[in-house]
């Protein structure tokens, strides 16, 4: 058995997980850079007695997804790049910009101690996808076994008239 319906029915979430995601990095501004936008991928994969389905994206997408609790600083660089790309730089007390680097760090301690929270970009639309998955999931296996099923009787009704077993 193939399963080309049950891996349509996948293929299908794929496409609207990758789609809402997306819809949501952009409505709740966090797609600068587009690296996260443009990372959103899945991939669906058939084998001989199971599907496989992996949603892939930047690793730091989880953190922008679940956000982050305070207690811990997180890594210096990647915020320190993220500043630049925002070109955002804090003012001193005297009025002067702060470099990048003095902005970074005064980001990553204020995240530190207050944490960020989170955006659901991913969560949200997966978890109403895969409320509606399971219905489409067994209406499409059925599908697969009723195309294996005939496909194996017209087999059989081929080999009953050439007359070999």
């Amino acid at each position: 058995m193939k399963g080309e319906n049950t891996q349509r029915a996948l293929d299908k979430f794929g496409k609207y997980l990758v789609k809402e995601s997306r819809k949501n990095l952009t409505r709740k501004k966090k797609n600068v850079t587009n690296s996260l936008y443009e990372s959103l991928d899945y991939d669906v994969k058939a084998m001989p007695n199971s599907f496989e389905f992996d949603f892939l994206m930047n690793e730091y997408g989880e953190w922008v997804d679940k956000g982050r609790k305070a207690g811990k600083n997180p890594p210096f660089s990647p915020l320190r790049k993220w500043v630049e790309d925002r070109r955002i730089q804090f003012r001193s007390n005297k009025g002067k910009f702060q470099s990048y680097d003095q902005t970074a760090w005064a980001i990553v301690k204020s995240i530190g101690k207050k944490g960020i929270p989170a955006s659901n970009f991913y969560s949200r639309p997966f978890n109403l996808g895969y409320a509606k998955l399971p219905n489409e999931i067994v209406e499409a296996y059925a599908l697969d076994v009723e195309d294996f099923l005939e496909f194996t009787i017209d087999k059989l009704n081929e080999q009953y008239k050439d007359g070999s077993n």
